[in-house]
């Protein structure tokens, strides 16, 4: 009985150890995703703003040339 109680033992806590390493595993690849997506967001806000500049950039330019052609014509 002795034996089959230290067997039993060792099988769980082998079943505990293959666990926490799998559970290891996914949390990492969790954090790594989160880094990524967290990245990528604040590249897409600099890229939004960005663009929300140049247009803010392209209509003045277009009032200016509206501006010069009426007083040239």
């Amino acid at each position: 009985m002795n034996r089959v109680l230290c067997v039993v033992i060792i099988v769980l806590l082998v079943a505990c150890g293959a666990l926490s390493l799998g559970l290891n595993h996914y949390r990492d690849n969790a954090i790594t995703y989160k880094e990524q997506r967290d990245k990528k967001v604040s590249e897409l806000e600099l890229a939004n703003a960005t663009i929300t500049d140049m247009q803010q950039r392209q209509r003045d330019v277009a009032a200016l040339d509206a501006r010069y052609s009426r007083e040239l014509a």
